[in-house]
């Protein structure tokens, strides 16, 4: 028995627990002369984890169409902000709008495409929201409510709301995609 014991301790002793560190930046070690006991790891090039190379956002396929990376609501806003300024129904019709808005649209008997000359119209009231949230939900004192499942509100309130006729943007993830339900 004692050696089984023995054998057995031995083994364990051999035996670590695995572990991985697959991102480690610790806090000012980018300043000159900063010293570390542990050595800063980089993390995984995201072209690898299917980000597209570069942080682009739009990018232009060989065949001439364009595709729209809206991974945030950052992303989102970027595009809607650029796609209306830029006047492309289109592209904001296929790629931006949600599903569940298309579809209501469909269901009240409207082109989903009237969606975006409705944004159109109301350019004013959208560029006062976006500049009220120029780094999307990074920006402070914006909030990022859960409306549901995929659904979210980016909400402001109180004086950061104040003159504006629209206060928030909804949006939808679809398919690991960050989309515009609408704004209120």
């Amino acid at each position: 028995m004692t050696r089984f014991v023995l054998m057995i301790a031995c083994v364990l002793a051999g035996c670590k627990p695995y572990e991985r560190v697959v991102s480690y930046d610790p806090p000012l070690a980018h300043l000159p002369g900063a010293q570390s006991q542990t050595p800063a790891k980089t993390r995984p090039n995201p072209a690898a984890a299917g980000a597209p190379a570069g942080g682009r956002i739009v990018i232009e396929n060989e065949d001439g169409t364009v595709t729209l990376i809206s991974r945030n609501a950052l992303q989102m806003l970027t595009h809607i902000r650029r796609l209306v300024a830029e006047d492309e129904e289109e592209l904001f019709t296929q790629q931006i709008l949600s599903e569940r808005t298309k579809r209501e649209f469909l269901e009240r008997g409207f082109d989903p495409a009237e969606a975006f000359k409705e944004i159109k119209r109301r350019e004013e009231d959208l560029m006062a929201l976006l500049a009220r949230m120029p780094m999307g939900e990074f920006t402070p004192g914006l909030y990022l409510e859960t409306l549901g499942p995929n659904t979210f509100r980016l909400a402001l309130y109180g004086k950061a709301a104040q003159d504006l006729n629209w206060t928030f943007v909804d949006i939808v993830i679809e398919q690991g995609v960050w989309r515009l339900r609408w704004f209120g």
